[in-house]
C-alpha cells in the first residue's frame, strides 16, 4: 500500500510540477508583454506632454498676440485723448504695420508734470480712465497668462521691458498705482 500510495504521490507531484512551470511560463509572458505595453505608455505618454506643452505655447501666442493687438488699440486712443502730436506720417507708418507706434508716442509722457497731466485727464475724463483701465487690465492679464507657463519669470520680465510694460509702469506711476 505503501509503494502504491508512494507512486500515485509521485505522479500527482510531477503533474502539479507540470502545471506549476506552465503558470510560470505563462506568467513570464504575460511579464513581458506587460513591460513591452508600459513601455510603449511611457512613450506615447511623453508624446502627449510634448503635444500638450506645444498647444499651451501656440495658445498663448495667439493670445498673446490679441492682447497686444488690443494694447495697441488702446494706447491709440489714449494717444488721441491726451492730443498728442499725431501726425499723417504716423498714421502711415502705423498702417504700413509699424502697430508699436503709438504706444510709444505715450512712453513720451513720463515728464512729472505729463505724469500729472495724465492723472488729471484720468480724475476728470471718464473715456480717458475707461481707455487707461482697459490697458492696465489687458496688460495685467497678459502677464498673468506669461506667468502660468513661465516659471522662472522670464516671458513675464520680457513683457515688462517692452514698450508696451513701459506705458503699463507709466500710468501706474501717474496713477500712484502699486506693480
Amino acid at each position: 500500500i505503501l509503494g502504491e500510495s508512494s507512486g500515485a504521490l509521485g505522479k500527482v507531484t510531477d503533474k502539479v510540477a507540470g502545471q506549476a512551470g506552465e503558470a510560470v511560463k505563462a506568467i513570464g509572458g504575460q511579464t513581458k508583454d506587460m513591460k513591452q505595453a508600459s513601455a510603449a505608455a511611457a512613450v506615447l505618454l511623453k508624446s502627449l506632454e510634448e503635444r500638450t506643452d506645444q498647444a499651451g505655447v501656440e495658445d498663448f501666442m495667439r493670445r498673446a498676440t490679441f492682447i497686444t493687438e488690443k494694447l495697441q488699440s488702446v494706447a491709440i486712443d489714449m494717444s488721441r485723448l491726451m492730443e498728442a502730436n499725431i501726425s499723417e506720417d504716423d498714421w502711415r507708418r502705423f498702417n504700413k504695420g509699424e502697430k508699436g507706434i503709438f504706444v510709444r508716442k505715450m512712453l513720451g509722457f513720463r515728464e512729472k508734470s505729463k505724469l500729472a497731466a495724465i492723472k488729471q485727464k484720468y480724475q476728470g475724463d471718464g473715456q480717458f480712465r475707461e481707455y487707461v483701465g482697459r490697458y492696465i487690465s489687458e496688460f495685467e492679464k497678459l502677464i498673468r497668462e506669461a506667468k502660468k507657463r513661465d516659471f522662472d519669470g522670464m516671458l513675464g520680465t520680457t513683457f515688462l521691458s517692452s514698450d508696451f510694460g513701459k506705458v503699463y509702469m507709466l500710468l501706474a506711476r501717474a496713477l500712484d498705482k502699486d506693480i
